[in-house]
């Protein structure tokens, strides 16, 4: 316990810490190095279920109060980032950028630092991988052949001695893949890296792009099962992701996206006749985008950290309107997986399980007003594949047992109104969730993600999700914005044990009430 969570003289050091960054930052530098950036600071008000008590529900909804709760998450929300946007959090950016002396050379470096004010107030002893961790600090050196279009034109090298979590494959980022989790849960350590990237300009747009990447960490890994005779025996050995991308503009207006990728995942380690063979996942990505006036749809959770007079964090959230315009983006993806697992049907021997996940965007743009709707698909194998499986490292079975996809579509509209500073919208959406059954007897469970899972009671199956939420911004300044939400959710596979009192008291899987009525009030400010 002592290792993971802050005691009162960790919290001192880290206080002071924290504070000689701030002085580093204070002081005066041409190349603008030890910069604040990226500060989210959310204040929430509100109550996810209005009609629920603490104790009545999961996830839990007490009386309205101030923080943030996990039922405000609607399954639509923050699709493109792996923020919810109600966090208290900064990142301390150290930045250094100069010339090489090389003719064309550019180098940069940046140490990039999250702390999570949430995470360090929200329990009695967090962890301390909960409040501070890496976010993306890097080493570049990139090489231009062109002199007024450096950023255009260059070969770059990029060395990521800590996390990987911003080099991944896949394009929105809920259904991207290859991050520092594939690795699975036995990783021990971070998952440091390095990228090869090129990119090659043609007049007003990017003709060819591409990429070449390595990951690697330490996984542990059984190399002796225990017996009565022995005892069980775990290493901590190296493994190994490479990932490749390749994409081309057809036209200024036809972009295409491909990428591949293999990843280690430690070894097996329930059957002897495993043991020192390879978990692994090998699969593909691609993405076709067609649009008119609007910029490739890009997470900012891809994006690296730089202090440049040209990069501005506010823009990365914050929407650009012109009056009049039309503009409009049609994006589809697919990824495509195979993980080698344990056949738990045959003894000793090993399946390829497919996982797969598709998407398609559709961004409309005209005046003040905006028109955003998604339809998303994965496969219940796709949302266990960090995992990986429901039984760690074991295929689903092929017999006895069936499966159905997660699927929804969503959509958002609002309208900015720039003299009242107000912005109006309303969201709302259909999902229909992954579900695993057993054929004999029939049990149906409900996959919410890789942990939470509703078993339901015998002889039903599993009805859509409806959720609605409609709400008003109103901004303040460049920076801070006032908002109020109201939304609904119905969802009627939400179950909970109880006691069977008519006959020998055992315990049954019973229904809640399938509506929710909540509301939030926040004052936020991204700077």
């Amino acid at each position: 316990m002592y290792r993971n969570t802050l005691t009162f003289g960790r919290m001192i050091r880290l206080a002071l810490a924290v504070a000689g960054l701030a002085v580093v930052a204070a002081l005066p530098s041409p190349a603008r190095a030890g910069d604040f950036m990226d500060t989210r600071l959310t204040w929430t008000f509100g109550d996810d279920d209005l009609s629920r008590r603490a104790g009545e529900k999961v996830p839990d909804s007490p009386l309205p109060g101030i923080g943030d709760r996990k039922g405000y998450e609607l399954f639509m929300d923050n699709l493109n980032t792996k923020t919810k946007g109600r966090e208290n959090l900064t990142h301390i950016a150290l930045y250094k950028k100069m010339p090489g002396f090389l003719k064309g050379l550019t180098t940069e470096a940046g140490l990039v630092i999250k702390m999570d004010l949430g995470a360090l107030m929200g329990t009695s002893n967090p962890k301390v991988t909960d409040v501070l961790g890496d976010d993306g600090t890097y080493l570049r050196a990139a090489w231009s052949w062109h002199d007024s279009k450096p950023d255009s034109n260059y070969v770059a090298l990029t060395f990521f001695p800590f996390d990987t979590e911003r080099f991944r494959l896949g394009y929105l980022w809920d259904i991207s893949w290859g991050g520092g989790n594939i690795f699975s849960t036995r990783r021990v350590g971070p998952a440091p890296g390095a990228k090869l990237d090129f990119r090659a300009d043609a007049g007003s747009h990017v003709a060819l792009s591409g990429f070449v990447g390595l990951k690697t960490t330490r996984v542990s890994e059984v190399v002796q099962l225990g017996s009565a005779d022995a005892e069980e025996i775990t290493v901590q050995e190296t493994n190994y992701g490479v990932l490749a991308g390749l994409g081309i503009d057809f036209w200024e207006w036809v972009r295409l996206d491909l990428g591949m990728g293999y990843f280690q995942q430690g070894t097996f380690s329930r059957t002897k006749e495993l043991i020192g063979d390879h978990v692994y996942t090998i699969g593909g990505s691609g993405r076709l985008t067609i649009r008119q006036g609007l910029p490739i749809q890009t997470s900012v959770d891809y994006m690296l950290y730089r202090n440049d007079p040209d990069v501005n964090v506010v823009d990365w959230w914050r929407e650009k309107y012109e009056d009049g315009k039309f503009s409009w983006s049609v994006s589809g993806e697919f990824n495509y997986l195979v993980q080698r697992l344990e056949n738990i049907e045959q003894y000793g021997s090993t399946r390829l399980q497919p996982a797969w996940a598709g998407a398609v965007q559709a961004k409309f743009k005209y005046d003040h007003g905006r028109l955003q709707l998604v339809g998303l698909m994965r496969n219940l194998e796709y949302i266990l594949q960090n995992v990986p499986s429901l039984t760690p490292f074991v295929a689903l079975p092929s017999t006895g047992t069936k499966t159905t996809p997660e699927t929804f579509i969503a959509g958002t509209f609002d309208w900015y109104f720039p003299k009242l500073h107000l912005m109006p919208f309303v969201t709302g959406g259909v999902q229909f969730p992954a579900t695993f059954q057993t054929t004999d007897p029939k049990t149906v469970q409900v996959v919410r993600d890789s942990i939470r899972r509703d078993r339901l009671p015998a002889g039903f199956d599993a009805v859509p999700i409806y959720q609605l939420r409609v709400g008003l911004q109103w901004d303040l300044s460049e920076f801070f914005a006032i908002l109020a939400n109201f939304q609904y959710v119905r969802d009627e596979n939400l179950t909970r044990l109880v006691i069977d009192t008519t006959g020998d008291r055992q315990t049954l899987r019973a229904f809640e009430d399938p509506n929710a009525y909540g509301f939030t009030l926040m004052a936020r400010a991204r700077f």
